[in-house]
């Protein structure tokens, strides 16, 4: 039976007695996508998919796009890619929500637990709803308007030629974004690929974003996620960000593989 339980936390919720191998009625898909709507962050406990099971059984969120980084999708389900701290690919250890640099970023990430290290490797989130109300009035006044320009990282060897040709083109997006399902206002941006901000001079952008989520990001608006095999962790990119804290033992492997769901062109 269906269970969504609050998690000991200022947001998240933890799903059991579901498996998304099987499928899902609709009453339960509409109590889970209300569900990601309330908490932003959703916790499915005890799963065991293959890759396509998974791409099909989160597909009742939304329709899976594919990611740049084309080396990293599984070759039978590209839909599926891999995280890893291997490949040259780098823990994303900064506050950030992904593919900024797509006309229309992704709605939700997905993770799913596939290898953990011993110790640590936990995936932190914090609510930007509450980070936007957190900013002093001064910032909260200068953003109201502002627009980033994003880019793939320069100086990111995991990203091909044909990445930068297809997912490189300067998008700008609001900083201050509108939930397009709750029509709230959340803090929107990824700190390196909002490599410009209309109308500020290129040095003073990395600082400025940097003070925002210093402001933005308190123990009051944060959760940490340590996880455990079997786990998959949805979250909302439209109102979340996210980090990987890359505190553990290198020498292991940390496997997941993360979905992306289609979203709109932010507003």
């Amino acid at each position: 039976m269906l269970n969504i339980r609050p998690l000991d936390a200022a947001f998240g919720a933890e799903v059991t007695g579901i498996d998304l191998a099987e499928p899902i009625g609709e009453n339960e898909a509409d109590a889970l996508r209300q569900a990601f709507l309330d908490h932003i962050v959703l916790v499915i406990r005890n799963q065991d998919l293959t890759a396509k099971q998974y791409r099909d059984g989160i597909s009742l969120f939304g329709a899976p796009m594919l990611q740049h980084r084309a080396h990293f999708r599984l070759p039978e389900v590209p839909e599926v890619s891999r995280i890893i701290n291997r490949e040259k690919m780098r823990p994303a250890s900064m506050w950030h929500t992904d593919h900024t640099n797509h006309e229309s970023p992704p709605k939700a990430t997905v993770l799913y637990a596939r290898k953990l290290p011993r110790e640590g490797g936990d995936t932190c989130f914090a609510d930007m709803y509450a980070g936007l109300d957190f900013l002093s009035p001064e910032s909260r006044a200068d953003i109201d308007d502002m627009i980033t320009i994003n880019h793939l990282e320069s100086d990111n060897p995991t990203y091909s030629e044909v990445d930068r040709d297809r997912y490189d083109n300067a998008v700008q997006h609001p900083m201050v974004r509108t939930h397009p399902e709750t029509g709230k206002k959340a803090l929107y941006f990824h700190v390196t690929k909002a490599s410009g901000i209309v109308g500020m001079e290129t040095e003073k952008v990395r600082p400025f974003l940097d003070d925002l989520l210093k402001q933005a990001v308190r123990p009051e608006n944060t959760l940490r996620h340590k996880w455990r095999m079997g786990d998959i962790v949805i979250c909302d990119n439209r109102c979340t960000m996210h980090s990987a804290d890359p505190n553990y033992d290198m020498a292991e492997e940390r496997l997941l593989w993360r979905i992306i769901l289609q979203g709109d062109r932010p507003r």
